[in-house]
């Protein structure tokens, strides 16, 4: 009997997946349009209970997280390398399309913003409206969006790039690694790793939709500050297919030609935005403000992290710090593989450094110099910018903040244009090659199949906007999702330490970096050689 090449090539893909997935995400949304308050109101219900009753496992997880990659920046498993070759992209562009990826639109609107909702409601025990809280706001800040909860992309990327380059896991899927993990003695592996396949694929499709719709009020409000033009339905809709042409085009270019273009165009437009911010605003008081919330969240920073709040229990705690737990799971595997995909070459200690250590500086970098700047224009009456994120209108103090500076009406809306396009971009970019490599069981995932996702991550919030609908039910069913990724990051921490001290009492490791070291060493005395024919060619050209 033949075999059929067609149906061979069809079959590594996950078609029923995909449909099932898909169905289920179309008819959640057909219910928030004939229904958007039922809807809302039973999901933000179950979400309120879910984010209260498993918040101390939330923290816990992320702790441990925090604790294992830290391990792996200065640990005996660092040195190990992650596929036998050298790294495919240089350390900028590595830098900058994780950062973009993992940060996307949210980090341009919350850098403004996020500050006036600790200064109001504080954690930690702190008296709302104090001194205290406002020197504390940015720290939190930075704790959010920092190391702690980086860590848990650090474990997702290392497994991941690990089972695929050093055990040779045919996949980059997350159920892949995790069925791995688990042994051949273990029964039910393919429901387990169907269930996986359909939560990254829900979950991602769902935040990354409601992503794209956080960037639309915030883009709308440049055009308006720019042109005058108004933020109807339409504008809305050309907004999402403008972004969406763009990453579907870096997409079909691919990650070196396409991605890694626009995040390094983007990275440098985001460095001369916020050296223009720091050198044109308070500058002085910008660089105090960020050296002291630094030094707020070093201090606090394991209260931070697992702090339940028992006593008062305020609700900050959920509404916040567990909120972000979550939100960061609901990535972990979008991020995993993205950072699976693009860190080969490079060694375990590369990867926990770059994500956890200086991906964490960028996000320093923009939270401190934008929000820096938002609590100044505060504090000297020239915007009311608590007022503004009080009245839900976030976009507004935004462009407001920027009026402050010269060029405000001008400049600076024109770059945030820039940037919004610039860091959604990438992100757009890394959830179609996650999807594209959660549906692929084997091989390189067709570009058929990533331009699929690409449309399908921008149909999703056209038709919440053409519904009149909210993007809170899509953005807490996306979080929903994360729960089970609780389960899902601690049994892939336990299989990746399981693998790790197994290789190397094997001496697996051992044979990694005994090759590593051989390969740079005949790379010097490749350069040495090279210099020495330099040396006696400029010493025969000296005696002519």
């Amino acid at each position: 009997m033949e075999n059929n090449p067609k149906k061979s090539k069809n079959s590594d893909v996950e078609v029923g997946l995909i449909v099932l997935s898909v169905t289920i995400l179309i008819a959640f949304i057909a219910f928030m349009i004939l229904n958007p308050d039922g809807t809302l109101n039973a999901i933000t219900k179950f979400f309120n209970m879910m984010i209260s009753g498993l918040g101390p496992f939330f923290e816990v997880i992320a702790f441990v997280a925090f604790a294992i990659g830290l391990y792996f920046c200065f640990g005996k498993y660092g040195k190990v390398r992650l596929g036998n070759c050298k790294p495919e992209y240089s350390n900028f562009s590595y830098f900058s399309m994780m950062l973009l990826a993992s940060l996307a639109s949210a980090a341009l609107y919350w850098s403004f913003t996020e500050w006036a909702s600790y200064y109001q409601a504080p954690g930690l025990g702190m008296a709302a409206g104090s001194v205290e809280a406002m020197e504390s706001a940015l720290g939190y800040q930075f704790f959010h969006w920092g190391i702690v909860n980086q860590s848990m992309y650090t474990i997702m990327g290392v497994a991941i790039a690990y089972g695929v380059y050093v055990r040779k896991v045919s996949s980059f899927q997350t159920s892949a690694v995790c069925c791995a993990m688990l042994g051949e003695k273990v029964k039910g592996k393919k429901v387990i790793g169907k269930v996986i396949d359909f939560l990254v694929i829900f979950g991602i499709l769902g935040a990354l939709s409601s992503s794209l719709g956080l960037a639309v009020p915030l883009a709308t409000g440049g055009l308006t500050q720019l042109f005058g033009i108004q933020a109807t339905p339409a504008v809305q809709i050309g907004v999402i297919v403008f972004i969406a042409i763009v990453y579907t085009i870096t997409s079909f270019l691919g990650t070196k030609r396409g991605m890694q273009t626009i995040s390094n165009i983007a990275s440098i437009v985001c460095v001369v935005f916020l050296l223009y911010v720091l050198f044109m605003g308070p500058t002085t008081f910008i660089l105090k403000n960020i050296v002291n919330s630094f030094g707020h969240m070093l201090e606090k920073l394991p209260r931070m992290a697992l702090f339940t709040d028992p006593i008062n229990n305020t609700g900050f705690v959920e509404s916040w710090t567990i909120y972000f737990v979550a939100f960061y799971l609901n990535y972990v595997a979008m991020m995993g593989i993205f950072i699976a995909k693009v860190s080969k070459g490079r060694t375990i200690r590369e990867v926990a450094i770059y994500t956890m250590f200086i991906m964490t500086a960028g996000g320093i970098a923009i939270f401190g110099v934008n929000g820096s700047f938002s609590i100044f224009t505060q504090l000297s009456g020239e915007v009311d910018v608590i007022g503004l994120v009080a009245s839900n209108v976030g976009d507004v103090a935004i462009y407001s903040i920027l009026k402050a500076l010269p060029l405000g009406s001008t400049l600076l809306p024109l770059l945030i244009l820039i940037l919004i396009v610039g860091f959604v971009a990438p992100s757009m970019d890394s959830a179609s090659l996650a999807l594209a490599e959660t549906v692929t069981k084997r091989g390189t995932p067709k570009m058929a199949l990533r331009l699929f996702f690409c449309v399908l991550l921008a149909i999703i919030p056209m038709s919440v906007i053409l519904a009149g609908a909210q993007f809170t039910a899509i953005k807490n069913i996306a979080i929903i999702i994360s729960a089970p990724f609780l389960v899902i990051l601690a049994g892939t921490m336990i299989g990746l330490l399981k693998w790790l001290k197994h290789d190397d009492r094997i001496g697996l490791h051992a044979q990694i970096i005994a090759l590593q070291e051989a390969e740079e060493r005949a790379e010097i005395l490749q350069e040495d050689e090279k210099l020495e024919e330099v040396k006696e060619r400029e010493l025969v050209e000296e005696k002519v």
